[in-house]
Protein backbone atom coordinates (compact mmCIF):
# COMPACT_ATOMS: atom_id res chain seq x y z
CA UNK A 1 0.00 0.00 0.00
CA UNK A 2 2.76 2.04 0.59
CA UNK A 3 4.58 1.56 -2.58
CA UNK A 4 1.47 2.52 -4.43
CA UNK A 5 0.73 5.77 -2.55
CA UNK A 6 4.02 6.47 -3.55
CA UNK A 7 3.87 5.24 -7.02
CA UNK A 8 0.80 7.42 -7.56
CA UNK A 9 2.74 10.79 -6.04
CA UNK A 10 5.97 10.31 -8.18
CA UNK A 11 3.64 9.67 -11.01
CA UNK A 12 1.78 13.33 -10.62
CA UNK A 13 4.79 14.76 -9.55
CA UNK A 14 5.87 13.22 -13.12
CA UNK A 15 3.22 14.20 -15.16
CA UNK A 16 3.54 18.00 -14.28
CA UNK A 17 6.90 18.53 -14.46
CA UNK A 18 6.24 17.01 -18.16
CA UNK A 19 6.09 20.77 -19.94
CA UNK A 20 9.90 20.75 -18.74
CA UNK A 21 11.38 17.40 -19.29
CA UNK A 22 9.93 17.41 -22.65
CA UNK A 23 12.71 15.12 -24.01
CA UNK A 24 11.35 12.21 -21.33
CA UNK A 25 9.00 10.02 -23.02
CA UNK A 26 6.10 9.01 -20.48
CA UNK A 27 7.54 5.65 -20.23
CA UNK A 28 11.06 7.34 -19.05
CA UNK A 29 8.66 9.04 -16.58
CA UNK A 30 7.55 5.81 -14.94
CA UNK A 31 10.27 4.12 -15.35
CA UNK A 32 12.11 6.45 -13.32
CA UNK A 33 9.19 6.09 -10.86
CA UNK A 34 9.29 2.57 -10.51
CA UNK A 35 12.87 2.93 -10.12
CA UNK A 36 12.62 5.27 -6.69
CA UNK A 37 10.04 2.86 -5.47
CA UNK A 38 12.85 0.14 -6.03
CA UNK A 39 15.34 2.34 -3.94
CA UNK A 40 12.43 2.71 -0.87
CA UNK A 41 12.82 6.27 -0.66
CA UNK A 42 10.94 7.44 2.49
CA UNK A 43 9.03 10.32 3.48
CA UNK A 44 11.15 13.15 4.85
CA UNK A 45 8.88 16.24 6.80
CA UNK A 46 10.31 19.46 7.14
CA UNK A 47 8.68 21.77 9.71
CA UNK A 48 9.02 25.15 9.70
CA UNK A 49 9.71 26.81 13.37
CA UNK A 50 8.09 29.90 12.99
CA UNK A 51 4.96 30.93 11.04
CA UNK A 52 5.17 32.63 7.41
CA UNK A 53 3.17 35.27 5.79
CA UNK A 54 0.47 33.69 8.59
CA UNK A 55 0.73 30.01 7.80
CA UNK A 56 2.02 27.18 9.66
CA UNK A 57 4.22 25.56 6.51
CA UNK A 58 5.26 22.13 6.58
CA UNK A 59 6.51 20.00 3.44
CA UNK A 60 6.29 16.33 2.95
CA UNK A 61 9.51 15.38 0.32
CA UNK A 62 10.93 12.63 -1.32
CA UNK A 63 14.11 12.84 -2.96
CA UNK A 64 14.85 11.74 -6.24
CA UNK A 65 18.48 12.54 -6.92
CA UNK A 66 21.63 14.48 -5.64
CA UNK A 67 21.87 17.90 -6.54
CA UNK A 68 24.18 18.62 -9.92
CA UNK A 69 27.30 19.75 -9.00
CA UNK A 70 26.97 22.46 -11.43
CA UNK A 71 23.27 23.66 -10.89
CA UNK A 72 24.08 23.50 -7.20
CA UNK A 73 24.37 27.19 -6.03
CA UNK A 74 23.59 27.52 -1.94
CA UNK A 75 20.92 25.01 -2.30
CA UNK A 76 20.67 21.81 -0.91
CA UNK A 77 22.32 18.28 -1.95
CA UNK A 78 19.16 16.64 -2.55
CA UNK A 79 16.15 16.96 -4.91
CA UNK A 80 13.02 15.83 -5.16
CA UNK A 81 9.08 16.69 -5.10
CA UNK A 82 7.15 17.98 -2.01
CA UNK A 83 3.91 18.39 -0.94
CA UNK A 84 3.61 21.56 0.92
CA UNK A 85 1.34 22.08 3.52
CA UNK A 86 0.20 25.78 4.65
CA UNK A 87 -2.45 26.25 7.55
CA UNK A 88 -3.90 29.80 7.85
CA UNK A 89 -2.66 29.94 11.79
CA UNK A 90 -5.74 32.27 12.29
CA UNK A 91 -8.63 29.92 10.60
CA UNK A 92 -6.57 26.49 10.84
CA UNK A 93 -7.72 25.82 7.16
CA UNK A 94 -5.34 23.55 5.59
CA UNK A 95 -4.16 24.24 2.01
CA UNK A 96 -1.37 21.80 -0.25
CA UNK A 97 0.79 23.19 -2.92
CA UNK A 98 3.04 20.64 -4.98
CA UNK A 99 6.41 21.42 -5.36
CA UNK A 100 8.06 19.60 -8.31
CA UNK A 101 11.58 20.51 -7.50
CA UNK A 102 12.11 21.19 -3.86
CA UNK A 103 15.62 21.03 -1.50
CA UNK A 104 16.38 22.18 1.60
CA UNK A 105 19.70 22.27 3.57
CA UNK A 106 19.46 18.62 5.65
CA UNK A 107 21.17 19.20 8.86
CA UNK A 108 24.59 17.34 9.70
CA UNK A 109 22.22 14.80 12.36
CA UNK A 110 20.10 13.85 9.90
CA UNK A 111 22.59 13.14 7.19
CA UNK A 112 23.10 9.23 8.82
CA UNK A 113 19.56 8.38 7.42
CA UNK A 114 20.54 8.82 3.62
CA UNK A 115 22.35 6.55 1.86
CA UNK A 116 25.05 7.90 -1.19
CA UNK A 117 27.03 5.76 -3.00
CA UNK A 118 29.79 7.03 -5.89
CA UNK A 119 28.45 10.32 -5.44
CA UNK A 120 24.69 9.17 -6.42
CA UNK A 121 21.77 9.18 -4.62
CA UNK A 122 20.73 5.41 -3.25
CA UNK A 123 17.90 5.35 -0.36
CA UNK A 124 16.52 7.04 2.45
CA UNK A 125 14.74 6.50 5.69
CA UNK A 126 12.22 8.88 7.08
CA UNK A 127 13.21 11.65 9.29
CA UNK A 128 11.41 14.90 10.41
CA UNK A 129 13.82 18.01 10.44
CA UNK A 130 12.79 21.67 12.11
CA UNK A 131 13.71 24.45 9.74
CA UNK A 132 14.30 27.98 10.08
CA UNK A 133 12.80 29.45 6.93
CA UNK A 134 15.08 31.77 4.94
CA UNK A 135 13.34 35.14 3.58
CA UNK A 136 14.54 36.75 0.66
CA UNK A 137 16.76 39.77 1.64
CA UNK A 138 15.07 42.30 -0.27
CA UNK A 139 11.12 43.54 0.25
CA UNK A 140 10.06 43.18 -3.51
CA UNK A 141 12.66 40.72 -5.62
CA UNK A 142 13.26 40.49 -8.90
CA UNK A 143 12.94 44.84 -9.21
CA UNK A 144 16.11 44.81 -10.33
CA UNK A 145 19.04 43.52 -11.94
CA UNK A 146 21.26 45.56 -10.01
CA UNK A 147 20.42 43.14 -6.95
CA UNK A 148 22.55 40.39 -8.34
CA UNK A 149 25.89 41.73 -6.06
CA UNK A 150 24.00 40.78 -3.07
CA UNK A 151 24.49 36.72 -3.34
CA UNK A 152 22.13 34.15 -4.64
CA UNK A 153 20.83 32.25 -1.86
CA UNK A 154 18.16 29.36 -2.83
CA UNK A 155 14.78 29.82 -1.42
CA UNK A 156 12.09 27.08 -2.14
CA UNK A 157 8.82 29.50 -2.18
CA UNK A 158 7.97 32.96 -0.92
CA UNK A 159 5.19 35.61 -1.10
CA UNK A 160 5.20 38.83 -2.85
CA UNK A 161 2.72 40.69 -5.42
CA UNK A 162 3.25 39.75 -8.99
CA UNK A 163 -0.06 41.25 -10.56
CA UNK A 164 -0.23 44.33 -8.88
CA UNK A 165 -3.22 43.95 -6.78
CA UNK A 166 -1.23 44.56 -3.23
CA UNK A 167 -2.07 41.07 -2.61
CA UNK A 168 0.50 38.26 -2.53
CA UNK A 169 0.86 35.77 -4.68
CA UNK A 170 2.82 32.13 -3.46
CA UNK A 171 6.35 32.00 -5.62
CA UNK A 172 7.84 28.04 -5.81
CA UNK A 173 11.57 27.97 -7.26
CA UNK A 174 12.73 25.40 -8.55
CA UNK A 175 16.22 23.40 -6.92
CA UNK A 176 18.06 23.37 -10.51
CA UNK A 177 19.14 26.37 -12.11
CA UNK A 178 19.67 26.74 -15.26
CA UNK A 179 23.49 26.39 -16.41
CA UNK A 180 24.03 30.30 -16.44
CA UNK A 181 21.43 31.44 -13.52
CA UNK A 182 18.29 31.69 -13.14
CA UNK A 183 15.65 28.98 -12.36
CA UNK A 184 11.71 28.35 -13.09
CA UNK A 185 9.09 29.51 -10.80
CA UNK A 186 5.63 28.62 -10.83
CA UNK A 187 3.19 30.86 -9.07
CA UNK A 188 -0.23 30.46 -7.20
CA UNK A 189 -3.10 32.94 -6.19
CA UNK A 190 -3.27 32.63 -2.11
CA UNK A 191 -6.95 31.78 -0.98
CA UNK A 192 -9.49 34.39 -0.28
CA UNK A 193 -13.07 35.12 -1.25
CA UNK A 194 -12.90 34.34 -4.90
CA UNK A 195 -9.98 31.20 -4.39
CA UNK A 196 -10.75 28.64 -1.90
CA UNK A 197 -7.65 27.03 -2.49
CA UNK A 198 -4.11 28.14 -4.06
CA UNK A 199 -4.48 28.29 -7.64
CA UNK A 200 -1.80 28.54 -10.29
CA UNK A 201 -1.37 31.04 -12.70
CA UNK A 202 -1.43 29.40 -15.84
CA UNK A 203 -2.23 33.10 -17.92
CA UNK A 204 0.59 35.14 -19.70
CA UNK A 205 2.94 36.76 -18.18
CA UNK A 206 2.86 34.79 -14.77
CA UNK A 207 3.36 31.38 -16.22
CA UNK A 208 6.50 31.77 -17.56
CA UNK A 209 8.32 33.12 -14.50
CA UNK A 210 11.95 32.53 -14.74
CA UNK A 211 14.97 33.55 -12.23
CA UNK A 212 12.75 35.45 -10.18
CA UNK A 213 14.25 36.01 -6.26
CA UNK A 214 17.28 37.83 -5.35
CA UNK A 215 17.52 39.91 -8.51
CA UNK A 216 17.89 37.56 -11.47
CA UNK A 217 21.06 36.10 -9.86
CA UNK A 218 23.63 36.24 -13.49
CA UNK A 219 24.15 38.62 -15.90
CA UNK A 220 24.48 35.98 -18.66
CA UNK A 221 21.30 33.76 -17.59
CA UNK A 222 19.09 32.73 -20.04
CA UNK A 223 15.93 33.97 -18.57
CA UNK A 224 14.88 36.01 -15.83
CA UNK A 225 12.00 38.16 -14.66
CA UNK A 226 12.17 41.67 -14.24
CA UNK A 227 8.71 43.64 -12.35
CA UNK A 228 8.82 47.42 -12.50
CA UNK A 229 5.91 48.18 -9.46
CA UNK A 230 5.61 51.86 -10.40
CA UNK A 231 5.12 51.53 -14.55
CA UNK A 232 3.10 48.80 -13.73
CA UNK A 233 5.51 46.37 -15.97
CA UNK A 234 6.92 42.65 -15.99
CA UNK A 235 9.56 42.30 -18.50
CA UNK A 236 10.85 38.20 -19.26
CA UNK A 237 14.17 38.48 -20.58
CA UNK A 238 16.25 35.09 -22.07
CA UNK A 239 18.93 34.31 -24.39
CA UNK A 240 19.40 31.69 -27.38
CA UNK A 241 22.56 29.29 -28.07
CA UNK A 242 21.90 30.93 -32.14
CA UNK A 243 23.39 34.08 -31.11
CA UNK A 244 20.11 35.51 -30.71
CA UNK A 245 18.40 37.12 -27.54
CA UNK A 246 14.65 37.76 -26.47
CA UNK A 247 13.06 40.37 -24.36
CA UNK A 248 9.12 40.71 -23.71
CA UNK A 249 7.39 43.55 -21.75
CA UNK A 250 3.91 42.77 -20.56
CA UNK A 251 2.22 46.71 -19.74
CA UNK A 252 -0.68 46.39 -17.25
CA UNK A 253 -3.70 49.17 -16.77
CA UNK A 254 -6.01 49.66 -14.48
CA UNK A 255 -9.44 48.10 -15.14
CA UNK A 256 -12.45 51.03 -15.69
CA UNK A 257 -14.50 50.94 -12.44
CA UNK A 258 -11.97 49.20 -10.34
CA UNK A 259 -8.99 49.35 -8.84
CA UNK A 260 -7.32 45.60 -10.06
CA UNK A 261 -4.69 46.23 -13.28
CA UNK A 262 -5.31 44.25 -16.11
CA UNK A 263 -2.90 43.23 -19.31
CA UNK A 264 -2.92 45.92 -22.05
CA UNK A 265 -0.50 45.67 -23.66
CA UNK A 266 2.42 43.09 -24.93
CA UNK A 267 5.80 43.80 -27.18
CA UNK A 268 7.76 40.75 -28.06
CA UNK A 269 11.23 41.50 -29.36
CA UNK A 270 13.56 39.18 -30.99
CA UNK A 271 17.16 39.49 -32.16
CA UNK A 272 18.43 36.73 -34.56
CA UNK A 273 20.80 36.01 -37.24
CA UNK A 274 23.69 37.26 -35.39
CA UNK A 275 22.21 39.95 -33.85
CA UNK A 276 21.71 41.94 -36.98
CA UNK A 277 17.82 41.88 -37.51
CA UNK A 278 15.27 43.27 -34.66
CA UNK A 279 12.03 42.18 -34.99
CA UNK A 280 9.21 43.29 -32.68
CA UNK A 281 5.30 41.82 -32.21
CA UNK A 282 3.22 43.93 -30.84
CA UNK A 283 -0.38 42.72 -29.17
CA UNK A 284 -3.05 44.51 -27.62
CA UNK A 285 -5.51 43.41 -24.85
CA UNK A 286 -9.05 44.67 -24.02
CA UNK A 287 -10.43 45.44 -20.50
CA UNK A 288 -10.93 41.79 -19.78
CA UNK A 289 -7.39 40.80 -20.95
CA UNK A 290 -8.60 39.33 -24.37
CA UNK A 291 -6.54 39.59 -27.44
CA UNK A 292 -6.90 41.79 -29.62
CA UNK A 293 -6.91 40.61 -33.45
CA UNK A 294 -5.37 43.53 -34.80
CA UNK A 295 -1.12 42.56 -34.49
CA UNK A 296 1.14 44.86 -35.85
CA UNK A 297 4.65 44.10 -36.88
CA UNK A 298 7.90 45.30 -37.90
CA UNK A 299 11.64 44.36 -38.93
CA UNK A 300 14.77 46.56 -38.30
CA UNK A 301 18.49 46.19 -39.17
CA UNK A 302 20.74 46.71 -35.89
CA UNK A 303 24.03 47.19 -38.37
Amino acid sequence: MKNTILFLFLFITLISCSKQNKNESISDQLESAKNNIDKKNNEITINYSTPIKGYNVSAKWIIRKKNDAYNKVSAGDFIGPAILTFEDVKTKEIFWVLHPEFTIDIDKENLKYITVKDGEFIKNQSFTQISKYIKPKFEKVGTSKEEEGFGYTYIPFFFQDVDFDDKDELILTYAETYEKGGSQNKLFKTPDYDNLEFREMTEEPFSNFSGFYYGNPSADAYSYTIIDYKNKTITHSGMSGAGGRGEIIYEFKKSEGGDDYHLSKKTDINNYDDWEIEETTISTYNDYGKQIIAVKKSKSKLY
